[in-house]
């Protein structure tokens, strides 16, 4: 006899009516996925009932997400201002450890410096405080500009179409130490205490750029139509493929500052083939971001606003000392995490893990830091210019 089976089968019920209620995080977040997933092909009203609330709600929770990103997923509990232990850290303590004739060890690292002045304090954070009590007034203006600026600045359509742009250089003898096997409490002993190589200086420097849209990969290597072209068609075929492709650009670097002739030679062109991929895509208008590197030619015109010129290329304006605004700096510290404990036996080594590493890198770990940009400048308009903290980078 086959088993009874259900007349009625059961079916999940569908979300219930808020009725006044705050929403949960599960369900705002299915239907900002839902959201942006729809790419603007689905009416809003459709998704807000696909999630069980009305177009009302949904016409707000979009703003809230445009303009907060991924804070807006949370529930909006009241936040306190003063969470946490007071800081043994003051202003004064800051001061003192700055000036040269109050501290003569200065030149020395912070551990040195807490011991010699016999500082009740930790390492990480007074370096945490030096960073953010050291700052000029002229860099918090600059940076409370920016974020009175883009306040109200929405993820889609401003922060989405900005392309994010960083270099770094990088010394292949300052990676971390070799792990040495040795029995517990014999790490003094000189068989077990491994020198550290000399520094020697920037070797090669890596450059990078990111934005919220996947850039289409290079199409494969043309097929020859045996019964619709001859071989010279062929042939013109295959070099006009050549000629299209990325070239690898030969980078000899002299030491950690760069030229303005350095950069429009070598970094420049990249960035502005990229902002022409995208404005292929969408015709919206892009911004390029760089930092307050001289080379840039932010400061004064030279060779690289001419070269953007010709091109049409439009800077956002990026205060100096602030990689707490730029999105790229979190990719850079999720590689920074994964090669931290690695040991490199060359450069070329060095260099394919650093490409390695570069190619894992997912779209939704840039756009999950991209969408953090509005609740950053949020931050910096309430903290008066302050550094910016958060789990991102």
């Amino acid at each position: 006899m086959a088993p009874p089976t259900r007349l009625d089968p059961f079916r999940t019920p569908s979300p219930e009516p808020l009725a006044g209620r705050e929403a949960t995080t599960r369900r705002k977040c299915k239907f900002f996925d839902a959201l942006t997933s729809s790419k603007g092909l689905i009416p809003l009203c459709r998704i807000s009932a696909k999630c069980g609330i009305s177009e009302s709600c949904g016409r707000l929770w979009k703003d809230q997400f445009m303009n907060m990103g991924s804070e807006a997923k949370r529930r909006l509990r009241p936040r306190s201002e003063i969470l946490g232990r007071t800081s043994r850290v003051s202003k004064s303590m800051c001061k003192m450890l700055c000036s040269p004739s109050r501290n003569p060890v200065r030149k020395q690292p912070y551990k040195a410096q807490i011991a010699y002045h016999n500082l009740p304090v930790g390492k990480r954070q007074l370096q945490r405080k030096m960073k953010e009590l050291t700052k000029g007034d002229k860099n918090r203006e600059e940076r409370m500009t920016y974020g009175d600026t883009h306040l109200y600045a929405p993820l889609f359509g401003f922060f989405d179409h900005i392309v994010y742009t960083d270099e770094a250089h990088v010394d292949p003898t300052s990676q971390a130490q070799g792990r040495v096997t040795r029995e517990q409490g014999t790490r003094d002993l000189p068989e077990n205490i491994e020198e550290k190589p000399p520094l020697k200086g920037v070797r090669f420097h890596i450059a990078a750029r990111i934005n919220k849209i996947e850039h289409p990969p290079y199409p494969s290597k043309p097929r020859r139509r045996p019964t619709t072209e001859t071989e010279e068609e062929y042939h013109r075929r295959v070099q006009e493929w050549e000629a299209g492709k990325p070239y690898d650009v030969e980078i000899k670097v002299k030491g950690n500052a760069m030229t303005q002739k350095y950069y429009v030679d070598r970094f420049l062109p990249i960035y502005c083939q990229a902002i022409k991929s995208m404005r292929e895509i969408d015709d919206k208008p892009w911004l390029l971001e760089e930092d307050g590197d001289p080379s840039y030619g932010m400061r004064k015109r030279g060779l690289a606003q001419e070269y953007k010129g010709a091109y049409g290329i439009q800077n956002l304006a990026h205060p100096a000392q602030s990689p707490d605004l730029n999105p790229i700096e979190g990719i850079w510290a999720i590689i920074k995490q994964r090669l931290r404990r690695r040991i490199f036996d060359s450069e070329e080594e060095l260099k394919e893990a650093l490409q390695e590493e570069w190619d894992k890198i997912t779209m939704q770990e840039i756009r999950d830091r991209i969408a953090d940009m509005p609740r950053r400048c949020a931050e910096l308009v309430r903290s008066g210019g302050g550094p910016i903290r958060g789990n991102k980078w």
